[in-house]
């Protein structure tokens, strides 16, 4: 699912993107995992002007 979301935002024109799903996926413990794709700024200045951010809660099967 999140290699799909990952394919559709870059398609729409994106020049990099980041997913990241945390809690617990696998077994008890929580974790998070990182899907990543293309060029992404994650420092400086330029992080306010260029980079948009989106959150989005679901509630996962445990």
């Amino acid at each position: 699912a999140c290699y799909g979301v990952l394919r559709f935002i870059m398609e729409s024109g994106a020049k990099g993107c980041e997913v990241v799903v945390s809690g617990k996926l696998r077994g008890q413990r929580a974790k998070s995992m990182k899907f990543v794709d293309g060029l992404m700024i994650h420092s400086g200045d330029p992080v306010n002007y260029y980079v948009d951010t989106a959150v989005r809660h679901v509630l996962l099967r445990q």
